[in-house]
């Protein structure tokens, strides 16, 4: 598409559109460029694609629908974070050292001490994550992040079993889904729209039938597992069970670990990762 290449040009050098909000663009401004694409018909467009369309068109050319795909590795955990209510807003500083599995340092050549952060550093995004070149850190690993051994000009984009173990299972997730619970048992009275509300946070739209009757088998089972096994609802429900948070009005240890199950398998769609 030269034609339109050349007018993004034409655009970046000298803005003739409004940024957002009505104020005059820069020159050279990134941010309207960004804003400008992002913001466009054609960027906005369903991926969805009809079959004749995807013969006539298979790798998208003619831009007749939008994108589609999995987003890259620093955002799976920042889609999370932000899902639960714990991204830090904190914009620069020092890299920050969130949880890493047991001896996984030990692996590096020169290994260096791994102290976890603390407070609001543990939930930094994930550009701030220290990158160890000769380990760098698992979870952003399997979903593909470059090792920075080398140059990287583009990404691959896999999908593997590992990455569904991540998102179940890595502390940084798990710990999402639990703040998640919480909120979602904060956010209403009734299953229904607690489970409507906690979809919406992860995949911007409501369940349907079917999603809706699947999470809801989901959290029946686990409310009846966790109500007669309170040790594995306290050890499932918080980080540190000794030192439990507040529970939202009305709601139990149970309660909290049955929603953390639920919310976890939100958080685990492949929705929930993907640009549409």
């Amino acid at each position: 598409n030269p034609e339109l290449l050349d007018w993004l040009a034409a655009e970046f050098m000298n803005p003739e559109l409004p940024d957002a909000g009505g104020a005059v663009a820069r020159p050279w401004s990134l941010k309207h460029l960004h804003r400008l694409i992002a913001g466009s018909a054609t960027y906005r467009q369903s991926s969805r694609i009809p079959p004749a369309l995807l013969e006539r068109d298979p790798y998208n050319r003619l831009l007749a629908r939008g994108p589609r795909g999995r987003v890259d590795a620093e955002g799976v955990q920042d889609i999370a974070l932000k899902a639960s209510g714990l991204l830090s807003p904190k914009i620069g500083g020092p890299s920050v050292f969130p949880p890493l599995p047991d001896g996984v340092m030990s692996l590096a050549y020169g290994p260096i001490p791994w102290n976890v952060s603390e407070g609001d550093d543990r939930y930094r995004r994930a550009m701030y994550t220290f990158w160890k070149r000769s380990v760098p850190y698992p979870a952003m690993l399997m979903f593909d992040a470059p090792t920075a051994e080398q140059s990287c000009v583009r990404r691959t984009r896999s999908n593997t079993p590992l990455q569904a173990l991540t998102t179940l299972n890595e502390p940084t997730f798990h710990q999402a889904a639990r703040w998640l619970a919480w909120r979602t048992l904060s956010s209403a009275t009734t299953d229904e729209d607690r489970t409507r509300w906690a979809f919406r946070q992860c995949v911007s739209r409501p369940p349907d039938t079917g999603e809706f009757a699947v999470l809801a088998r989901l959290l029946a089972q686990a409310r009846t597992e966790y109500a007669s096994k309170p040790q594995d609802a306290a050890q499932f429900a918080y980080a540190d069970p000794r030192n439990p948070p507040p529970l939202p009005p009305g709601s139990t240890t149970a309660d909290l670990a049955a929603w953390s199950a639920v919310t976890r398998a939100i958080l685990n769609l492949d929705e929930t990762i993907t640009k549409e």
